[in-house]
């Protein structure tokens, strides 16, 4: 039984959500056993010049999304917060707001986590949190190096590991990942083809209603 409190962090710009967000945040929820469970849109990405959708767009479709499931939360913090968004400014936050004994865990896909050492301080990341890795069936990390050696000695076993401590640790975790990506979702806008049964019904009705996703342009330059 897990006595330390802890909060369950899914970021993404979704852009928009889809099933693929949805059930591996589900998945994740249940194996990690985390009752505060909260999704984490971006408000202005750190790797992006821009979203496709406004971040108050994605805002609501994400509401929608968990309107009917109470179990998950939606944390609008990086939406409200103007300017950059950088990861290790929201775990700060988050820190603080919590208090040093509850393990914040926050959850990654595995091309996320690849690309680690690009982000802002990425190695205050485990000074506030642990990380979760979503890896692929078959599907070993590939670490740049100088991300394999830092965390070769913060490796978890198993997921109680990550309650004996509020932050420090990585942890490989294998879920369901669906083939279903946004970039293809608001390519079929754009063409006039359906993406009906790749989101939610409500997600797709708000997309039509505020005539999202019309134009896809080619994605946005990386600083």
């Amino acid at each position: 039984m897990n006595t330390r409190p802890a909060i369950g962090l899914f970021g993404g710009t979704f852009d928009p959500v889809h099933f693929g967000h949805l059930r591996a945040a589900s998945e994740a929820k249940e194996k990690l056993g985390l009752e505060d469970f909260r999704l984490l849109p971006v408000g202005k990405p750190a790797h992006r010049s821009q979203t496709y959708a406004t971040a108050e767009h994605r805002l609501a479709m994400l509401r929608l999304a968990v309107a009917e499931h109470p179990d998950i939360s939606v944390d609008s913090r990086e939406v409200r917060r103007s300017g950059v968004s950088y990861m290790v400014d929201t775990l700060a936050e988050i820190r603080i707001e919590s208090g040093v004994e509850t393990a914040i865990i926050l959850i990654v896909g595995q091309d996320a986590a690849h690309g680690l050492t690009s982000w802002c301080r990425w190695k205050e990341l485990f000074d506030y949190a642990h990380l979760v890795v979503m890896t692929r069936p078959e599907s070993p990390d590939n670490f740049p190096h100088e991300l394999e050696d830092f965390v070769r000695e913060r490796r978890a076993g198993q997921v109680t590991d990550l309650y004996q401590s509020p932050a420090g640790l990585l942890l490989d975790l294998e879920v369901t990942q669906l083939a279903i990506s946004s970039t293809a979702i608001r390519g079929d806008v754009a063409a006039a083809r359906s993406p009906r049964f790749l989101l939610p019904d409500r997600i797709l009705g708000y997309i039509g209603f505020h005539s999202l996703y019309r134009q896809n342009p080619l994605p946005p330059k990386q600083k």
